[in-house]
């Protein structure tokens, strides 16, 4: 891939995650955390080791990860979602930091750990060698990324209403997107120097009492603000249509799978 697309990448993931930085702890995040309790007990993080949590977002994963005693820092590509951490997680080190410069020292943290952030990565080589050349020796790294596609319930209910008012591909979606095989992330860790290298699926569900936090991520995320206020509705109708299909009485309850991955160095 040539620097310039790399750039634009870099580009339109960070504004699409700065957009998100208001209510992303409201919305996407509850989802995402629903993988943090696997990757902090893969990584055996108690309280007498380093973690750094790169794309931290809002705050919400760093803060559980401060919850088990350790001492956690987060960082974010963008200085929105740090603002946002800060004012909520005061007592937490937050820095904002493009995860392919890290600013720490070689050889610091214990663990590192990524949270669905992998696939939005221009540059993922670049990446986990700074996750090797900021780990100790023997130190932990462990990441979640989306399982396939059709296995994400809520948002495949999105895509499908959007695409019948406009085309899918005007979404975001990092480089990464949808990818689960083993041999490509093998491929980032190898060249990386990490070894051990173990990559599972996880199948989980993301509940809510109301579908608020999924139609206002998604909007958020796709930047449907955007749109005349009548496609917005046409989208909307359809999209809450979509999710009966997982309605629980009063709740919702959406299948997702996730594909967790560790390694040391």
């Amino acid at each position: 891939m040539e620097q310039s697309n790399h750039k634009v990448i870099r580009e339109y993931e960070l504004d699409t995650w700065t957009r998100c930085s208001p209510s992303y702890n409201e919305t996407w995040a509850t989802l995402t955390n629903e993988t943090l309790p696997l990757l902090i007990s893969k990584t055996n993080i108690d309280s007498n080791l380093s973690v750094l949590d790169i794309g931290c977002g809002a705050g919400n994963s760093t803060k559980k990860i401060s919850d088990t005693g350790a001492n956690v820092i987060g960082i974010d590509f963008s200085q929105k979602m740090i603002d946002q951490a800060n004012s909520v997680y005061k007592d937490i080190t937050f820095k904002q930091s493009d995860a392919e410069n890290i600013p720490l020292e070689d050889n610091s943290m214990d663990v590192v750990i990524a949270n669905f952030v992998v696939h939005h990565f221009a540059e993922p080589n670049k990446v986990f060698k700074e996750i090797n050349r900021i780990l100790k020796p023997n130190g932990k790294f462990a990441f979640a990324v989306w399982g396939v596609n059709e296995e994400q319930s809520s948002l495949g209910s999105f895509f499908q209403a959007f695409a019948n008012h406009h085309e899918l591909s005007e979404l975001p979606h990092g480089p990464l997107f949808g990818v689960t095989d083993f041999d490509t992330y093998n491929g980032l860790i190898t060249n990386a120097s990490l070894k051990k290298f173990n990559l599972e699926k996880l199948n989980t569900n993301w509940n809510m009492d109301s579908l608020a936090p999924l139609i206002n991520g998604c909007w958020d995320w796709g930047n449907l603000h955007l749109f005349p206020e009548d496609k917005q509705k046409n989208i909307k109708t359809d999209f809450i249509k979509n999710c009966e299909a997982f309605k629980k009485g009063k709740s919702y309850s959406f299948p997702h799978s996730a594909m967790i991955g560790y390694a040391e160095k």
